[in-house]
């Protein structure tokens, strides 16, 4: 599931910009070859909350050394630690909604409806962050909207429990974006998804009692492997955004709908029906076209 991108720097020199690019595409191609994974072992028996607790143990194991490598004991001292928190807390939130999707619904279903979340950050933004937001772009969130209707279905016979926890993973994935915007720039992105990683575990540690079973020892590989993938995936992205201004890196996430769809293909023999298809596409163009509108906002600023 995407993630944690937080800045972009201005004309990079041209060489960086292209392997920001090949970084951002890798990043974000691989990325739901985690959330495979998980639905994998979802469709096995395991909870939804166990493997939300396994993604945010692999992630704190892997990143705990590297950061503290990099920035030392600084990192063990953030800034606004309280909204660190918070954040964090959402995007276990929408971890865990997630992987309780992907259990029932198609792999690429639950990726296209995750890409509402932007829109909502728009729709919400006004209120939370105190933005101003045009006519134009409460277009491309209606049309966003309407593409999201036409992936869950609501009052249809094919309306499922899955499609709530999807909708679930988008709501908390958007005030994670909020808040992410709220404090952009007060520590360094790797620090940010360290954090992440330990609030989840101990979070998730004790959500997770009252339905936990020993994993297996091939389900602890895929479940390092999983944080393998989404650190690796997550860390190119946050590199990659470094190098990138907002409005190239804005089409970016969608790439994750490629590998969805092939996995979901050929792993779990699901492909998503054409008003999923159609839903994705509106759901893409209203999120594109807001990424463009803030995108000539950020430039007309002095």
């Amino acid at each position: 599931m995407a993630g944690e991108a937080e800045s972009a720097s201005a004309a990079p020199p041209a060489p960086y910009v292209a392997l920001g690019f090949l970084a951002a595409g890798i990043g974000f191609l691989i990325l739901p070859l985690a959330d495979a994974l998980g639905k994998k072992l979802g469709l096995e028996g395991v909870h939804p909350v166990q493997l939300s607790w396994g993604r945010w143990v692999a992630n704190a194991v892997i990143m705990l050394p590297i950061v503290l490598v990099i920035y030392r004991v600084r990192a063990l001292r953030p800034n606004s630690i309280g909204l660190q928190a918070v954040r964090a807390l959402c995007l276990v939130g929408a971890t865990t909604f997630f992987f309780a999707a992907v259990i029932e619904l198609p792999l690429a279903t639950v990726t296209a409806t995750l890409f509402v979340a932007p829109l909502l950050v728009t729709a919400l933004s006004g209120l939370v962050l105190g933005e101003r937001v045009g006519v134009l772009r409460w277009v491309a969130v209606a049309v966003g909207f309407l593409g999201m209707l036409m992936i869950v279905k609501p009052g249809f016979a094919a309306f499922e429990i899955g499609s709530l926890f999807a909708l679930g993973a988008a709501t908390c994935f958007a005030f994670y974006l909020l808040l992410t915007r709220k404090i952009a720039g007060r520590n360094p992105p790797l620090v940010t998804s360290m954090w992440m990683g330990i609030v989840g575990v101990i979070v998730m540690s004790v959500a997770v009692i009252p339905f936990y079973e020993p994993f297996t020892p091939r389900q602890w590989g895929f479940i390092a492997i999983m944080g393998a993938v989404l650190t690796f995936g997550h860390c190119l992205i946050i590199w990659a955004a470094d190098q990138l201004e907002a409005s190239a890196m804005a089409p970016m996430p969608y790439m994750e709908m490629i590998t969805s769809t092939m996995v979901g293909f050929f792993v779990f023999d699901e492909f998503p029906v054409a008003t999923v298809w159609i839903g994705c596409g509106l759901i893409v163009a209203g999120g594109l076209f807001v990424a463009w509108r803030e995108s000539r906002a950020i430039k007309r600023m002095p």
